[in-house]
């Protein structure tokens, strides 16, 4: 929904804006075409899955998808499923309160312990690691330990750190760890 993000992460696939640049947010219209194309679609299930960027910094978008495609859901009948795929930096009783009404899942990335999550996904002045561990509590207690998941990047720098990782989802309470 948006390429702007807070983090800078290296590895990061995603041609990142910084926070200011709005005119990298998905318009009214791209959404619109999305969600139609999405119903095309014959399948019985759809999951739309939010990303970026950081895309809860168009979190107004992610509204409006939801709304649209769950609008278009009572005539389809689908099951309709929305994630997002977020860094959590961002999360906030207003959106665990909309996420809670809509059944919406969230996805975030947690590379391991703090010194190995910080430095392949550094959020500049900001402990980034501190955020995703926050945003993962919160939606644990909140919504649920199955509304959150988590994957993790391995690079170079994880492979001498595998008891480490496992035991930080462990310690989160995850039971399966997806691997990028």
């Amino acid at each position: 929904v948006t390429l702007r993000c807070d983090y800078t992460c290296a590895y990061c696939q995603v041609s990142r804006q910084t926070e200011d640049r709005s005119a990298y947010d998905m318009s009214d219209e791209t959404a619109a075409a999305a969600v139609e194309m999405t119903f095309r679609s014959p399948a019985p299930a759809i999951k739309i899955e939010f990303q970026g960027g950081e895309p809860l910094l168009a979190f107004d978008r992610i509204k409006s998808v939801v709304e649209m495609a769950e609008e278009r859901n009572v005539q389809e009948k689908r099951n309709l499923q929305f994630v997002i795929a977020s860094n959590l930096s961002l999360i906030s009783d207003e959106i665990l309160d909309y996420c809670d009404r809509h059944g919406i899942y969230l996805s975030t990335s947690l590379d391991g312990p703090s010194s190995l999550h910080d430095r392949n996904r550094p959020k500049p002045g900001k402990n980034g690691y501190e955020l995703t561990i926050h945003g993962i509590k919160r939606i644990q207690a909140r919504l649920g330990r199955d509304r959150v998941s988590a994957l993790m990047t391995t690079t170079e720098r994880s492979l001498p750190h595998v008891k480490e990782v496992i035991d930080e989802y462990v310690r989160l309470d995850f039971r399966s760890i997806f691997l990028r």
